[in-house]
C-alpha cells in the first residue's frame, strides 16, 4: 500500500472511530438515569476502545445490550469496529446481529453472512436464528426467498417450528397472499396453534372474505379440534362488523355466551361500535348497559364508540350528556372522545359550542391536538367567521402552548377565502404556508386554481400549475373547466389533449365541460368528434353530455340530430330529465315548431316533472304572441289538471289574455281556484 493510501485508510479508521465515541458519548448522556447496565456497557467498552485493549469481552457484552435495548444501528457499528480489530464475536452478540438485520431492513446477504461468520467460528445457528431470517424476508415481502428457506429448513437437519410456519402465514396474509397461506398452513407437519388460527381468520375477515373466514374457523374446533378462545371471537365479531353484518356478529357474541366465556371490553366495544356504524343506537345503548350489568366497566373506547353513533345520527344534544356521564363516571376522554363531538357541532354550525368543548379538554389537562383546531378553523370557516379562524391560524404559528399548524390549517382558511372571493389574502397564507412548510400539497393548489381561474387571474394560476411537479386528475380537470369558463377554449383542448397524453383518463366531467364549451362557440362538428370519442374510449356518455348536445343540435336549428339523441339516450337506459324537456321546449318553441314543443311539454308533465314558472313561461307567451287561444286553453286545462300553480306575474299576464273573452272565462276560473287551493296548503 503506498503512504499515500495508508494515509488515506488511517484517517477514515480515524474518522469512524471519531464517529463512534460521538454516538457512544450521546448514549451515554441519554441513559444517564435510565438505564444503568447499558451505561456500563458503553463505559467499558470506551475504556477498552481508548486504551487499545482487546475489544472481544467488551464489544461482545455491548453489542447484547444494545440490542436488548433497541439501539440496533449502534449495534450494528459496534460489531463493524470489532470486526476491524479483529476481535472475536461469540454466539450471542451474532445472534443479536441477525435482529439487527431484521429491525433495519439490511439486505439479506448480510444476515446469510451472519450465518457464514457463525458457521466459521465453528457455532451451529439454530431455529430462532432461522426464524428471524424468515421474518426478514416477509417483512421485506420477499415472500418467494421466504417459502425456499422454510422448504430448505424441512430437507435439512433444522425443522421448522410453529413459529416458523407462523412467521411465514403471517407474512403472506400481510401481503394479501391468503390462498398461499391456506396452502401453506395444510402443508404444517407440526400440529396448528391457536396463534396460526387467529392469524387465518384475522386475514380473511380484514379482506372481508367471512364465509371463508366462518369455513375455517368450524374447521379449526371440529379438524383441528382446538376450542376456540375469546381473542378468536372477537375477531370473527369484528370481521361481520366491518362489514356491516351486526346481526351476525351478535349471533357469535350470543354463542361466546352460551359458551361460558366472559366477553372482554373490547369483544363489547367491537360490538357496539358495530351497532353505531349503521345507526342502531337502540341496540348499542341495550348492549352498553347488558356490559355494565355483567360487571365490565365501559372504557373511553366504548363511550367515543357511542358518542360517535349519537353523533352520527344526528343526537348531538344526547352525545354531550353521555360525554358528561363519561366525565362523571370518572372515565377520562381522549382527544379522539373530545375531536367526535367538535367534528359534529362543527358541521351543525354550534363554533361556539365546539369553542367551549375545547376549554373544558384544557381544564382537565387533555391538550388539542392539530385535529381539533383544525375542526375548529373549517367549522369558523364555515360560519364565514374569517377574522377568527385567522387569528386563530396566527396563534397556531407563533404561540408554543398551540400544536403547529400542518397543511390542512392552511388548506381551512385558505379555502374559506377563496369562498368569500378575497383571493389577495388567500394568496398571503399561502405564501405563509410555503414559507413556514415548505410545500402546499394538491388540495391548496387545487384550491387556488379554481379561485385564480374564477377571478380571472390566468397568470397566477398557470405560476400555481407549473409548480406542481405531476399534476393529478382532480388538477387537470380544475384548469379545464376554469379556462372553458373564461373562454380560452383552446387552453382547456391543449389540458384535455396533455392530459390523455399523460395516461391519465379525462372524465365524464371533464368531456362535458369542453362539449359545453365547443357547442356555444359553435364549434358543433368538434363537439360530435368528441362525444363519438367518449363511446369508443368508455367514457359512457351520461345525461348531461346527451342534454349538451341535444341543446347544441338545437341551437344549430338540427331538430333531426337532437330527436336521434333521444333515442340514442333511451337505448343507453338513460331518461330525458327537468333540464332536457326544457332545452327541448325552448328550442322548438324559438325555431317557431309549436306543436313539437307542445308534445315535449305534454311528456314532460306525463313522466312526473312539474313544469317551472320559466318553462310555463315560455310556451303560454309563445302561445298569447300567436294569438293561439285554443292551444292556450289547451295548455291550461292540463296545467290545472295536474295542480300547477303559475307564478303571480304569469297568471296576471294569461288571465288579462283569456278574460278578453267570455268562452274563456272557465279555465280562468279552474286556474284561479288552483292557486287558492295551494296558498291555503302552504
Amino acid at each position: 500500500m503506498s503512504s499515500a493510501a495508508a494515509n488515506l485508510s488511517r484517517r477514515g479508521a480515524l474518522e469512524a472511530r471519531r464517529l463512534l465515541n460521538s454516538t457512544l458519548s450521546s448514549l451515554l448522556c441519554d441513559c444517564e438515569n435510565s438505564n444503568p447496565h447499558l451505561k456500563t456497557a458503553v463505559s467499558v467498552f470506551r475504556q477498552a476502545l481508548d486504551s487499545n485493549t482487546s475489544l472481544s469481552s467488551p464489544g461482545n457484552n455491548l453489542i447484547a445490550t444494545l440490542v436488548r435495548s433497541r439501539h440496533h444501528e449502534l449495534a450494528f457499528s459496534v460489531y463493524r469496529k470489532m470486526l476491524d480489530t479483529s476481535a472475536f464475536i461469540n454466539f450471542v452478540s451474532l445472534s443479536g446481529l441477525l435482529e439487527c438485520f431484521l429491525r433495519l431492513n439490511r439486505n439479506t446477504n448480510f444476515a446469510f453472512g451472519v450465518l457464514a461468520v457463525m458457521l466459521k467460528r465453528g457455532f451451529a445457528f439454530n431455529v430462532y436464528n432461522l426464524n428471524i431470517i424468515l421474518k426478514g424476508y416477509c417483512k421485506n415481502l420477499e415472500f418467494g426467498k421466504a417459502l425456499t428457506l422454510l422448504r430448505d429448513m424441512r430437507l435439512n437437519s433444522i425443522a421448522p417450528d410453529v413459529v416458523s410456519y407462523n412467521t411465514v402465514i403471517r407474512g403472506l396474509c400481510e401481503g394479501g397472499e391468503l390462498e398461499k397461506a391456506l396452502d401453506l398452513a395444510k402443508e404444517m407437519q407440526c400440529c396448528w396453534s391457536l396463534v396460526t388460527c387467529g392469524i387465518l381468520v384475522d386475514a380473511f375477515c380484514k379482506a372481508g372474505k367471512m364465509e371463508e373466514a366462518l369455513r375455517l374457523f368450524e374447521e379449526i374446533r371440529v379438524s383441528k379440534g382446538l376450542e376456540a378462545d375469546l381473542v378468536l371471537y372477537t375477531t370473527l365479531i369484528r370481521g361481520f362488523c366491518d362489514c356491516n353484518e351486526v346481526g351476525r356478529a351478535k349471533e357469535v357474541f350470543d354463542d361466546v355466551m352460551e359458551r361460558g366465556l366472559s366477553p372482554s371490553a373490547i369483544t363489547y366495544n367491537t360490538l357496539i361500535q358495530g351497532f353505531c356504524k349503521l345507526g342502531e343506537m337502540k341496540e348499542a345503548s341495550q348492549m352498553f348497559e347488558f356490559m355494565k350489568e355483567r360487571g365490565v366497566s365501559p372504557n373511553v373506547y366504548t363511550y367515543t364508540g357511542l358518542i360517535g353513533g349519537l353523533c352520527g345520527v344526528g343526537k348531538t344534544k344526547e352525545a354531550l350528556q353521555l360525554l358528561n356521564l363519561m366525565l362523571e363516571s370518572g372515565e377520562e376522554p381522549n382527544v379522539v372522545t373530545y375531536n367526535v363531538i367538535l367534528t359534529k357541532l362543527c358541521k351543525e354550525g354550534l363554533v361556539e359550542e365546539a369553542l367551549e368543548v375545547v376549554e373544558v379538554m384544557k381544564k382537565r389537562g387533555t391538550r388539542p391536538d392539530i385535529i381539533a383546531y383544525n375542526i375548529l378553523l373549517g367549522g369558523l370557516c364555515g360560519k364565514g367567521d374569517l377574522d377568527e379562524a385567522s387569528k386563530l391560524l396566527c396563534l397556531l404559528m407563533n404561540d408554543r402552548s398551540y400544536p403547529d399548524p400542518d397543511v390542512r390549517s392552511f388548506n381551512a382558511l385558505i379555502h374559506g377565502l377563496c369562498e368569500e372571493n378575497n383571493l389577495p389574502e388567500a394568496l398571503e397564507f399561502y405564501d405563509l404556508l410555503v414559507e413556514r412548510l415548505g410545500a402546499a400539497d394538491i388540495v391548496t393548489t387545487n384550491i387556488l386554481l379554481k379561485a385564480t381561474l374564477k377571478s380571472g387571474d390566468v397568470k397566477k394560476a398557470m405560476e400555481l400549475w407549473k409548480q406542481i411537479p405531476i399534476p393529478n386528475s382532480d388538477m387537470y380537470s380544475t384548469l379545464i373547466d376554469g379556462f372553458c369558463k373564461t373562454g380560452m377554449l383552446n387552453v382547456a383542448k391543449g389540458l384535455f389533449c396533455k392530459m390523455r397524453g399523460s395516461k391519465l383518463r379525462p372524465s365524464v366531467y371533464d368531456c362535458n365541460c369542453l362539449l359545453s364549451s365547443l357547442c356555444k362557440e359553435g364549434s358543433l362538428d368538434q363537439a360530435w368528434r368528441l362525444f363519438e370519442e367518449m363511446k369508443r374510449d368508455d367514457s359512457l356518455p351520461d345525461i348531461v353530455s346527451f342534454n349538451i348536445m341535444i341543446d347544441g343540435s338545437l341551437r344549430a336549428g338540427d331538430a333531426e340530430s337532437a330527436e336521434s339523441l333521444l333515442v340514442e339516450m333511451s337505448q343507453a337506459g338513460l331518461s330525458p330529465d327537468l333540464f332536457t324537456y326544457s332545452k327541448l321546449i325552448n328550442r322548438f318553441l324559438k325555431l317557431g315548431y309549436l306543436e313539437e314543443a307542445i308534445g315535449y311539454f305534454d311528456k314532460m308533465v306525463e313522466s312526473g316533472f312539474e313544469p317551472d314558472a320559466h318553462i310555463c313561461d315560455s310556451v303560454l307567451k309563445y302561445c298569447i304572441s300567436q294569438g293561439d287561444s285554443d292551444k292556450l286553453r289547451e295548455v291550461l286545462e292540463k296545467l290545472v289538471e295536474k295542480d300547477i300553480v303559475l307564478d303571480k306575474e304569469l297568471t296576471c299576464t294569461v288571465m288579462e289574455y283569456m278574460c278578453s273573452s267570455s268562452a274563456n272565462m272557465e279555465p280562468v276560473k279552474r286556474l284561479l281556484r288552483v292557486a287558492n287551493d295551494k296558498e291555503k296548503r302552504d
